[in-house]
């Protein structure tokens, strides 16, 4: 996969480096390598410093991101990477068309699938070759960080790629009336007992009010739950992978989900890093940068189905591991047997 000159988050430090008496401006003493929300609104953003870098060659373009997000098959192979802070998942392959928030779960394993949310997504980039990084195409979330990136191969479409500089920008009055008619999401409007509601909670906000949920029991929208210990998750990963299990694989970035529902092919560990194979797909995990992991249960095409949810230092989900739409009855069990074990 080729060089990204994009950051990657970075969760090190202790907790004593994120309080009030810290000194970069937000109230954050981890300066080289905080991203939590304070640092977001008061640093230069990943939009910001490609755009600042010198001989840079793109375009920011004004195509709204519903109407870019139809175009993404039209590239035909590419390479789509999401980098969700410890998580980060590749893909080589053609996109599907992108599922907005409250539309059907839909992932397989010939696609590189995308979930948005339009409402957490901002600025379009598109830029030219440069040093050994190829043609890309960047999703950037509201605070101009990325969320997701799409590379050139040499089977993409290039002429498809040059046409999207070329699209007729949206009137500002009608920008207007889509907003008004987009009402904000909110994963409190759903129930928290349905996987379309697992996932839209992640799209939401990252899942930061799910988990509130999961850690206050005792209420009565805390859907089921438990925590459990990353030594489990990595042993339960590695044992579905030596089964070959059809599982649902998820990065979670701000706005952008990227979905992958196929058979693992492998999996390791090395000193708390993990790399999964699924086909053309990897799915890289810093489990030293995830603070805490948790079993849940949601209804499914297969009824209750369990979910592993993994969250960093600052209560964002950067990864889910599930099992979604119709699968064969022996599959279903096995991961049902999986998550039964790992939640005991």
């Amino acid at each position: 996969m080729p060089d990204s000159p994009d950051r990657t988050p970075d969760d090190s430090g202790t907790a004593g480096d994120h309080e009030v008496t810290g000194v970069t401006g937000h109230g954050c003493a981890n300066a080289s390598g905080c991203y939590c929300p304070g640092r977001a609104r008061q640093t230069t953003s990943d939009l910001d410093t490609l755009l600042a870098t010198p001989g840079f060659a793109g375009t920011v373009l004004d195509t709204p991101v519903t109407e870019l997000a139809g175009t993404l098959p039209l590239l035909d192979r590419v390479v789509g990477v999401t980098v969700a802070g410890p998580v980060i998942m590749n893909d080589v392959g053609t996109h599907c068309a992108p599922v907005e928030m409250g539309g059907p779960l839909k992932f397989d394993d010939t696609h590189i699938s995308l979930r948005i949310n339009p409402r957490r997504l901002g600025k379009i980039l598109v830029t030219e070759p440069a040093a050994h990084v190829p043609p890309t195409l960047r999703l950037f979330d509201t605070d101009g960080n990325t969320a997701h990136a799409t590379y050139l191969t040499e089977q993409s479409d290039r002429l498809a790629f040059e046409a999207l500089s070329l699209a007729v920008p949206a009137r500002e009055d009608d920008a207007g009336s889509r907003d008004e008619q987009m009402p904000e999401p909110s994963s409190a409007s759903v129930p928290d007992d349905d996987q379309i509601a697992l996932f839209d909670a992640m799209l939401d906000d990252c899942g930061t009010q799910r988990l509130a949920r999961l850690t206050r029991p005792d209420t009565t929208a805390a859907p089921r739950a438990v925590r459990v210990d990353s030594d489990q998750v990595i042993a339960a990963l590695e044992h579905a992978s030596l089964l070959g299990m059809r599982v649902t694989l998820c990065a979670v970035a701000t706005g952008c989900l990227q979905v992958r529902h196929a058979v693992l092919d492998g999996c390791r560990e090395h000193n708390g890093t993990m790399v999964i194979a699924s086909g053309t797909a990897r799915v890289m995990i810093n489990f030293n940068l995830v603070e805490e992991c948790w079993i849940s249960w949601s209804q499914g095409a297969c009824g209750p189905t369990g979910a592993i949810e993994l969250y960093d230092r600052h209560g964002r989900c950067s990864f889910v591991a599930t099992q979604t739409g119709p699968v064969a009855p022996i599959t279903s069990e096995a991961w049902d047997q999986l998550i039964s074990d790992l939640a005991a």
